[in-house]
């Protein structure tokens, strides 16, 4: 009797961002940061961004409430549904600030 192991190496090839970026995760929110040490803006690489965060955590971060600070440290609204994104200035440059426009703005 003999015992194989098969290990798939047919995987997926990872996600790739031309932006640097950092990002803290809660149960309800996720705010990214952009470290300026990109090949680009965070606000220009946003949809790789955030599916390179949902691979990194094997699902959807649709439901999350989105928030991300450009290279001149202004944030952002991100609206994402899994498929499009879009960008609303929160006109903050400072994040607890942001955090609660973010908090009190409707989906």
């Amino acid at each position: 009797m003999s015992s194989k192991i098969a290990f798939n190496t047919n995987l997926p090839e990872p996600i790739r961002t031309r932006a640097d970026f950092t990002y803290n995760i809660t149960p309800a929110m996720i705010s990214i940061t952009d470290t300026g040490l990109g090949k680009c803006p965070v606000i220009e690489d946003i949809e790789a961004v955030l599916r390179k965060i949902e691979h990194w955590h094997q699902g959807s971060i649709a439901k999350f409430k989105i928030m991300c600070r450009d290279g001149k440290g202004f944030w952002h609204r991100v609206r994402w549904d899994g498929k499009t994104v879009s960008l609303l200035a929160l006109q903050e440059t400072d994040e607890r600030k942001a955090c609660k426009k973010l908090s009190t703005k409707e989906n």
